[in-house]
């Protein structure tokens, strides 16, 4: 315990060394650039836990550092080599955590210090395809002299410690992250335990609500501004007035040339190399380095990405070349009950069908404006090059038409109905963005058109909602109706997914302004095993939209109250909303 707090005092001070001019208002800055930031950390794996770890991470979206041993007992990178290429692939950092995990740290010769970080070093360069500059954790935190002069790589250490590893526990893990978590947090854990697992998935989630992102630890210092130094410990990155953004996924695009087609790949990540594939393996540091234009005389599909110098990769980019052009699909307009379809493509025909089967060149020839069918399907075709992707147009009951709502979805008339009553509005003139996850913005603009769009005295209630925003009226008059409450920290976090839970206590509270009445008799939650999962403030307003139907499990027992909801769920919501309210 003294050989943990003293590292963690040497490496306070040693982070206040690295961390950029301008460091005041941490949190302010934070808030202004967008999302909060912290590392989930996992040690002296990996084990046997691991891969269901992983599954938890990819269904939340979280990334997070592995610091790994070599061996362990039955953990460790030679027991458990097989998660390594898939942390790679699903984007997490692999990081050292010493071979054989030998304590007291300090006390080690030079030499045992070097060789413990260079054989893990050898084993990650070979699942990571080739060299970087890896990050490492030594043992208990140990940051002697002689371990800073013989640990060729920036030294992670923690601001959070969990103490899982003494606990044992999935509740005071979760308890202990919470109370810990800050902007800039790195947070210690082990894989070695189930409870450990628990927690922290249970965590991300109440963080992912409050506007966190997960990220990589080197993810955390390259966004906060800060350019790692070898021998040097990092226990955190606060806000400190540099706050990049995520990086971006590489662009392909492609040109006719003398020989084929020619495939670009560009990046507006500076400096950061870029890799691909094209047999559909994610790009790693052993796969092909884009160095120019790649000519290709078939269809070819690439798998792209960038990857920095901390093993860090971009998000990944996948599409399909055609050996040959592509004619562009027809654009569609829909004017006066009539379906207009042009293409930018010189040359182009277009041909159709209205009974929903694909169409060829041999279907009708558009030449004129026509009355759509309920599934209209189109395609340009010119001869050299190949035939352009299929657009399915979509007619309402209501009379929209999308391009975006097929007939046989299940929620077809829901989102007709939805749009049809102005309940809700397309993300674009023809698209309505059923499986997007609905943001709480997008919730209170709801709320706000159904309301008729009453004019909102005062100014903005929450910090990150900028006057002129699109949504910052309808949020400036659901927080003057007692509609929303926001995040607790003076934020509203319009861009984060509403969750089911929070979209109940939204309708709840717009029910109780209307005067209706919101009593329940019994508890609809009971059947749920989740029901002791939903948050305090919203017991009673998930009560009464589980017994009114408006909301329901996500299975017969799961209620899924932290879970979100897509564009196309909430219009069937709205519906029922609607048809209780009237």
């Amino acid at each position: 315990m003294k050989q943990r707090l003293f590292a963690m005092l040497l490496a306070l001070a040693m982070l206040l060394a690295a961390v950029p001019a301008g460091a005041a208002g941490g949190d302010a800055a934070a808030a202004a650039a967008g999302s909060k930031l912290i590392a989930f950390t996992f040690d002296d794996g990996p084990s046997p836990h691991t891969a269901g770890l992983l599954d938890g991470l990819k269904a939340r979206g979280a990334h997070a550092t592995f610091f790994m041993t070599g061996v362990n007992g039955g953990s460790g990178i030679v027991n458990q080599s097989a998660v390594l290429t898939r942390m790679r692939d699903e984007g997490h950092q692999l990081a050292n955590h010493t071979y054989s995990h030998i304590v007291p740290f300090n006390a080690q010769s030079a030499s045992t210090i070097s060789s413990q970080v260079s054989r893990v070093e050898q084993l990650l360069f070979q699942y990571m395809g080739g060299s970087y500059t890896d990050m490492v954790r030594t043992p208990g935190g140990a940051l002697s002299i002689t371990v800073q002069n013989n640990v060729p790589a920036p030294i992670i250490n923690w601001s959070v410690d969990t103490l899982d590893w003494k606990y044992r526990n999935a509740d005071t893990v979760y308890n202990n992250i919470i109370s810990g978590a800050r902007d800039g947090a790195i947070v210690l854990l082990h894989d070695l335990y189930p409870t450990s697992i628990q927690g922290a998935l249970r965590a991300i989630d109440t963080l992912k609500a409050q506007g966190y992102e997960c990220v990589t630890v080197a993810e955390l210092l390259r966004r906060r501004g800060i350019t790692p130094v070898n021998g040097r410990s990092y226990t955190s990155a606060p806000p400190a007035g540099v706050n990049l953004p995520a990086y971006s996924a590489p662009v392909i695009s492609s040109s006719t040339g003398t020989d084929g087609v020619q495939v670009t790949l560009s990046s507006a990540n500076a400096g950061v190399p870029l890799y691909y594939t094209t047999n559909g393996t994610i790009p790693h540091l052993g796969s092909t380095r884009y160095t120019g234009p790649v000519t290709i005389t078939q269809d070819t599909t690439f798998t792209a990405a960038g990857i920095d110098q901390y093993g860090t990769r971009t998000p990944v980019t996948v599409q399909t070349v055609a050996g040959m052009p592509r004619a562009a699909a027809p654009a569609v307009s829909y004017e006066n009950g009539l379906l207009t379809l042009t293409t930018s493509t010189p040359g182009a025909q277009i041909y159709y069908t209205t009974d929903g089967s694909q169409p060829t060149a041999a279907d009708t020839l558009y030449t004129s404006g026509f009355v759509p069918a309920t599934t209209t399907k189109c395609i340009a075709v010119r001869d050299g090059y190949l035939d352009s992707p299929v657009v399915t147009c979509t007619l309402t009951a209501y009379g929209r038409l999308f391009t975006d709502v097929a007939a046989d979805a299940w929620y077809y008339t829901a989102v007709g109905e939805a749009v049809g009553q102005g309940l809700m509005n397309g993300t674009d003139p023809y698209a309505f963005s059923p499986d997007t996850a609905m943001s709480r913005s997008m919730m209170a603009a709801v709320l706000y058109g159904m309301a008729g769009r009453p004019a909102a005295a005062g100014g903005s209630a929450f910090s990150d909602v900028p006057e002129g925003a699109w949504y910052a009226d309808a949020v400036q008059w659901a927080s003057g109706a007692g509609i929303v409450t926001g995040m607790g920290d003076g934020t509203f976090a319009p861009d984060a997914a509403v969750t089911r839970e929070q979209m109940a206590v939204f309708l709840y509270r717009y029910a109780q302004a209307l005067e209706q009445d919101v009593t329940m008799d019994g508890d609809p939650l009971a059947g749920f095993a989740d029901a002791d999962t939903v948050s305090a403030y919203a017991v009673d307003a998930l009560r009464w939209a589980a017994g009114m139907g408006l909301i329901n499990g996500t299975d017969s027992v799961t209620l899924s109250p932290r879970g979100g909801a897509t564009r196309a769920q909430t219009a069937a919501i709205l519906i029922r909303f609607a048809e209780h309210t009237r």
